[in-house]
């Protein structure tokens, strides 16, 4: 068998395994990852599939092993190369992924399974075990061949408590190892935190606290997957008498989908629209919203930007932010933290409340997993390098063989062979930027003129000269957005300009693009120097002889 992780490795999100075997391949989860500040305009991050573009035909199916973007983010744009692709995930899961097909117009093939549900899909024989996360109806899946079996995981924990009282499977997974696992693929997120994760519902009292000292309006952020979370605050509220919002597009959708199915239980009278929230009482009223992780355009953000047509903080408001802080998004949601603060608001967050419980193992049930699985091999999966190297320590204390420890990459090809599992290769596996219909379009120069341009500015000249008299007739004339300097401080350079492009046209060059670059490097060296500024500059040369001779042709 051979595995070839797309995503997920070294990073926080965009997940997605190739399984292959005899020329099938089996997909593992096809998700996304968001931009961070250094990619500005960027929408989503896809997984890099120009490995598999050129063999689609040989994908049996993908697996999806639960509803999280991260995990389900990208399967439009897979369809978009191949429609028919089979999908296979639990109801929630699937439903999930039903409402993101339907924004691209597709109707994709789905088989829906359930825990120690078993299916076989071209030489792949599938079995699935349920997992705790932080979404209902995570699972876990095996896969064997005549070459080898391997677990993925995907996300999850060991919740002895949780809320839809569906336990992680351990009897299952035992069972399975007792028939051998060869490779073990596993949850690396907080590897690095010692102990174990508390259950989800251990933060009532610190919601049903905050709720109580609450004097007017509460907005609850949260991921809006995060079903038992939201069951809670809506929980929360009825007790306090007080009426649920839901506002954010993906919330709203995410937790009507939820309700329809019977994952999310709404009390009579509990949820009101938001056109209809102006009629209730600040004081009887929960709005539960998207925005945890610092989005500036999610309803949180904009809530703190005073932008939000609908919903406006004053001062006594409580806001509650009931997640986690995923990797890299520390100064968005303090910036939206601080502006929330200054509106007046009441922050209740993981920093000064038990607010939030993570949905991924700590090192305690980490430890626990492999000592009941006892895998021969294990690949640390879905976690920065930090969390994978630690995940694979962890396997090593177990008594897996640290030779048999895969510390992997994205795009690293591992090949199980006689129950050996070994990093033989690599393929290209860039990142593949989404920006607005544009799918891998932006490269990484581009981005980098945009960061220029974020930070240094931009820079346009425009010159006409006529290249039968070897003179420039007009300008140069310098324009300058997002700088602060004057123009009339480019007079300055501006004979220069004009003396390096007649001595160029003098010397025989009349062509448009070597003048125009000329320009650049005489104007961008001149900045440089004076100016100790690096901004994008767009230089433009006409020449009029050029234009007369077109014309009379």
């Amino acid at each position: 068998m051979r595995i070839t992780p797309l995503g997920g490795l070294g990073e926080i999100g965009r997940n997605m395994n190739v399984i292959e075997y005899n020329g099938h391949i089996l997909l593992i989860d096809c998700g996304v990852l968001f931009p961070e500040e250094e990619q500005p305009g960027v929408d989503l991050i896809l997984p890099d599939f120009s490995y598999i573009k050129d063999k689609l035909d040989q994908v049996d199916a993908l697996v999806l092993t639960h509803g999280h973007e991260d995990h389900i983010g990208g399967v439009p744009y897979l369809l978009n190369l191949r429609p028919d692709i089979p999908l296979i995930g639990s109801k929630l899961t699937l439903a999930f992924v039903d409402a993101k097909c339907e924004e691209h117009h597709q109707h994709p093939t789905e088989v829906e399974v359930k825990g120690r549900d078993k299916l076989k899909v071209g030489p792949f024989n599938l079995e699935f075990v349920a997992v705790t996360h932080s979404i209902p109806d995570a699972l876990a899946v095996s896969v064997r061949t005549p070459a080898g079996h391997i677990i993925d995981t995907g996300d999850m924990k060991i919740d002895p408590l949780p809320l839809d009282r569906r336990l992680t499977d351990l009897r299952e997974f035992a069972r399975l190892g007792e028939t051998g696992v060869d490779l073990l693929m596993i949850d690396s997120t907080n590897a690095e935190v010692p102990g174990y994760v508390k259950p989800e519902i251990s933060i009532a009292p610190a919601l049903d606290k905050a709720f109580a000292e609450a004097q007017r309006k509460i907005i609850v952020a949260s991921f809006s997957s995060h079903v038992h979370r939201v069951q809670q605050v809506v929980d929360a509220a009825h007790k306090h008498g007080r009426k649920v919002v839901f506002a954010g597009r993906s919330m709203v959708r995410n937790m009507g989908i939820a309700s329809d199915l019977g994952y999310l239980h709404l009390p009579e009278d509990t949820v009101v629209d938001l056109k209809e929230a102006h009629k209730i009482p600040d004081d009887r009223i929960v709005y539960m919203c998207t925005g945890s992780q610092g989005e500036p355009m999610a309803a949180l953000g904009r809530i703190a930007e005073g932008t939000h047509r609908d919903i406006h903080i004053n001062e006594f408001d409580t806001v509650i932010m009931a997640s986690s802080l995923i990797p890299g998004n520390e100064h968005g949601v303090y910036k939206v933290i601080n502006k929330l603060i200054r509106l007046g608001a009441r922050v209740v967050n993981r920093d000064n409340a038990a607010i939030h419980v993570s949905g991924h193992s700590d090192e305690g049930e980490l430890l626990h997993f492999y000592n009941i699985v006892q895998p021969k091999c294990a690949m640390p999966i879905h976690g920065e390098n930090r969390h994978l190297v630690a995940n694979g320590l962890i396997a090593v204390k177990t008594g897996v063989d640290p030779q048999n420890v895969v510390l992997a990459e994205d795009g690293d090809v591992v090949d199980l062979y006689h129950g050996q599992a070994a990093v033989v290769g690599s393929v290209p596996c860039g990142y593949v930027y989404v920006d607005g219909d544009t799918v891998g379009q932006i490269t990484d120069e581009e981005l980098e003129q945009r960061r220029i341009l974020g930070t240094e500015g931009f820079v346009s000249a425009f010159a006409v000269v006529d290249s039968e008299i070897n003179e420039v007739v007009s300008g140069p004339k310098v324009y300058l957005n997002a700088m602060a300097e004057d123009e009339s401080e480019f007079h300055a350079v501006e004979d220069q300009i004009v003396a390096q492009l007649e001595d160029a046209m003098a010397s025989g060059t009349h062509d448009n693009v070597k003048l125009q670059q000329l320009m650049r490097r005489t104007l961008g060296g001149w900045i440089s120097r004076k100016l100790h500024r690096r901004p994008v500059i767009v230089p433009v040369v006409a020449d009029i002889a050029t234009d007369v001779q077109e014309s009379a042709k």
